[in-house]
């Protein structure tokens, strides 16, 4: 499913694209622990992520492509509910769920129930629940699902912004090249499991056009 992918990541924004069956949500699953690779290692600051255990998942922002929530919960309430399953700390926990309404703009509806939202609000609370722990390595597949245009800019300039004001590694899962390419640093580009372009968005377009 992933054939000898080698790929370094520092401090940035990539986008790892790929249509349907590419590999990318295989090698997104074990870059998040998830699935353990058969073959090959993947490391963090030169320790094996497996070994690392609750070490690296402490350092890890993850949003799926669905996640699951009580319905009944307010916005707010499963953001605690995950704060605690995370094992944050009771006094910085008000604090940083307040922060995270705000940079998701979910501050108006932090008391409507989980089951009360529309699609694109999901994902916001999604990407607030992701960020719970200040990741310093954040993924988030298909973060855009439900968002109209406006809401997708929005949500980019958000991370972007985010990215500004703390040194971490954001990779952004999509079959859409549209969707992300003006927003990365680098894109990562997969199919049959092998990955066929790695570059900047320009040196991706100009090797595209040729």
């Amino acid at each position: 499913v992933v054939d000898d992918v080698s790929i370094r990541m520092q401090s940035g924004i990539y986008g790892l694209l790929g249509s349907n069956g590419a590999g990318k949500t295989t090698l997104m699953r074990m870059i998040c622990t998830v699935m353990k690779p058969t073959e090959g290692s993947i490391y963090y600051e030169n320790k094996d992520i497996f070994e690392m255990d609750e070490k690296y998942r402490d350092i890890l922002g993850y949003l799926p492509q669905e996640f699951g929530f009580y319905p009944e919960l307010t916005v707010t309430a499963y953001l605690k509910y995950i704060s605690s399953l995370k094992g944050l700390k009771q006094d910085v926990v008000k604090r940083r769920i307040d922060e995270l309404l705000e940079l998701t703009g979910m501050q108006k509806d932090s008391f409507k129930k989980m089951k009360e939202l529309s699609g694109g609000m999901k994902r916001r609370v999604g990407i607030a629940q992701s960020l719970l722990n200040n990741p310093k390595i954040l993924v988030l597949d298909e973060p855009t699902a439900g968002l109209d245009p406006k809401g997708r800019d929005e949500l980019f300039d958000e991370i972007i912004e985010l990215k500004k004001k703390r040194d971490m590694t954001v990779i952004l899962v999509s079959h859409s090249m549209e969707d992300v390419a003006k927003y990365v640093d680098r894109l990562l580009v997969m199919n049959k499991g092998e990955l066929v372009l790695d570059g900047t968005p320009k040196e991706i377009f100009s090797k595209v056009e040729e």
